[in-house]
C-alpha cells in the first residue's frame, strides 16, 4: 500500500498542521500489514508528534519538509527517568516509534527540528546558546526497534538530540545530513544508546554536540550493552566531540569498528568519556583524518584529537574492574593544538595501540596545558608542561611508527 498524503488534500489545505493526516496515512498502512507514506515536496508541512509502526516507511520527497511546531506539549511523550534514574523528567519527540519492526525514513527531503523555539531569543552572537530547559525534545527517538532503516534525507534544526536510538537492533543510517545550529548545545547527531547491530555511513553530521554518541544510560538497562557499531565514510564537524563514547557508560561498548571519516573544525576528535560503571573493550578507528580547533569554555574539550578518559562521574562512583581495553588506533592523521591524552582514575586503560599515527601540532612541545575531565566532580581538569602524547602512568600504550611534529618543526618519533 502507498499514500499520498495529498491525494485527497491539498497542500494549502494541511500545511498549517499535517500531524493528523500523516499518522492516519501510517495507520492505515499498519493496519493494511504494512506500506509506504509519501509526503510530496510541495513545501513546509508543520507537524505535532508523529509515531512509526511496524512495516511503514515513511518517504520524503524532494523539497517536502516536516517542521516541528515547537509545541512540545503535542509532541509524543516518555515518561522518565531520563539519562539517569534520579531524573524523572519526561522526554518528548518529533518522530517516534516503539517496539517496532520495519520501519523506515527515507527519500531527499527534510525533517526540521525547530530549535528556535526552545531558546531564548534575540542573543545575538552568543556562542553557547540559553535555553528553557533540559530536557527538550527529540528530533527521532526510536525504542526497542528492530530492522530499521533512515536514508537520504536530511535532519536539520534540532533543540535537542537528533536521532536517538535506545535498545535497537539491526538499525542502517545512510546517506543522511544532519545540519544543525552549531551555537546550540546539546544537540547530538547521532546518540547509539544500548542498541546492536548499527551501521553509519556516508553521512554528513555538523552539530554542536557529539556527533556519533555510542552510550549506556542508566534508565535503559533493560537493553543490554552497546555492541556491534560500524560506522564509515562520514564527515564530522561539531563544537564537542566527533565521536564519543560515554559519557553515559552503565554498560559495555564492544566490537565497533569506524573507518575512512573526515574530522574537522571540531573541539575534540575521538573521544572516551567514561564516568560510570562500564567499559569498553575490542574498538578499532581506522583511515581517519583529524583537524581540531578550540571553541568557548562552556564546550567540552581542550581541542584533543585523540582522548581516552576513565575516571568516575562523582564521589560515589566505583569503577572497580572497569577497562578500557584493545582499543586500536591506525593511520590516523591530526593536526591539533593539544596533544593525545590518555588518563585513568580508579578503572584501567590497557592494550591501546597507535600505529601509523601522525600528529602535527599547532603549538611547541614545551606548552603546559590543560586536558579537560568533564563530567567529573574533582578534579575538572589536569595540567601538563608539555603537549604531544601525554599518557598517565597507571595506562599501558604501544606505538608503532607513530610521530609527532610541532609548529617549530620539532619532531618526536615512537
Amino acid at each position: 500500500m502507498q499514500i499520498n498524503i495529498l491525494t485527497h488534500h491539498p497542500f494549502e489545505a494541511l500545511h498549517q498542521n499535517a500531524t493528523k493526516i500523516i499518522q492516519a496515512a501510517i495507520d492505515r498502512c499498519f493496519a493494511a500489514g504494512g506500506g509506504e507514506v509519501v509526503i510530496p515536496g510541495a513545501g513546509t508541512y508543520m507537524i505535532d508528534g508523529i509515531q512509526l509502526k511496524s512495516h511503514v516507511t515513511l518517504r520524503l520527497e524532494t523539497g517536502a519538509v516536516l517542521k516541528g511546531t515547537g509545541d512540545e506539549t503535542r509532541y509524543i511523550k516518555r515518561p522518565g527517568p531520563f539519562e539517569l534514574i534520579k531524573n524523572q523528567t519526561p522526554i518528548t519527540g518529533l518522530i517516534t516509534a516503539t517496539g517496532a519492526t520495519d520501519i523506515a525514513i527515507v527519500g531527499t527531503g527534510t525533517i526540521d527540528g525547530h530549535y528556535e523555539a526552545f531558546i531564548y531569543p534575540h542573543q545575538g552572537n552568543e556562542q553557547h546558546l540559553k535555553f528553557y530547559h533540559y530536557p527538550r525534545p527529540m528530533t527521532v527517538y526510536l525504542e526497542a526497534c528492530t530492522h530499521v532503516k533512515i536514508s537520504g534525507v536530511t535532519i536539520q534544526n534540532a533543540p535537542f538530540w537528533t536521532v536517538h536510538l535506545v535498545g535497537c537492533e539491526d538499525t542502517e543510517i545512510d546517506a543522511i545530513k544532519i545540519h544543525n545550529e552549531m551555537r546550540m548545545p546539546n544537540t547530538d547527531g547521532i546518540d547509539v544508546d544500548r542498541s546492536k547491530h548499527t551501521k553509519i555511513h556516508d553521512c554528513e553530521i555538523v552539530t554542536g554536540d557529539d556527533a556519533i554518541c555510542p552510550k549506556c544510560t542508566e534508565e535503559t538497562a533493560r537493553y543490554g550493552d552497546c555492541t556491534d557499531l560500524t560506522v564509515t565514510r562520514c564527515t564530522l564537524i561539531t563544537r564537542s566531540s566527533a565521536v564519543k563514547f560515554g559519557s553515559s557508560s552503565f554498560g559495555n561498548f564492544e566490537n565497533c569498528q569506524f573507518s575512512d571519516l573526515v574530522i574537522r573544525d571540531t573541539n575534540r576528535g575521538i573521544a572516551f568519556q567514561l564516568r560510570d560503571p562500564g567499559s569498553a573493550r575490542h574498538i578499532s578507528f581506522r583511515n581517519i583524518s583529524i583537524k581540531t580547533k578550540t571553541f568557548t569554555k562552556e564546550w567540552w574539550g581542550s581541542g584533543e584529537p585523540i582522548y581516552v578518559t576513565l575516571a568516575p562521574r562523582d564521589r560515589a562512583t566505583d569503577l572497580t574492574g572497569q577497562v578500557i581495553e584493545a582499543i586500536q588506533f591506525e593511520n590516523v592523521t591530526c593536526e591539533a593544538g593539544n596533544g593525545i591524552f590518555v588518563y585513568a582514575d580508579g578503572g584501567i586503560v590497557r592494550d591501546l595501540t597507535f600505529k601509523n599515527v601522525k600528529l602535527a601540532l599547532t603549538r611547541p612541545f614545551s606548552t603546559t596545558t590543560q586536558f579537560d575531565l568533564r563530567p567529573n566532580e574533582v578534579p575538572e581538569t589536569v595540567t601538563a608542561d608539555h603537549i604531544g602524547l601525554n599518557v598517565d602512568s597507571t595506562s599501558h600504550v604501544t606505538c608503532e611508527d607513530v610521530t609527532l611534529t610541532d609548529c617549530d618543526g620539532a619532531k618526536i618519533q615512537y
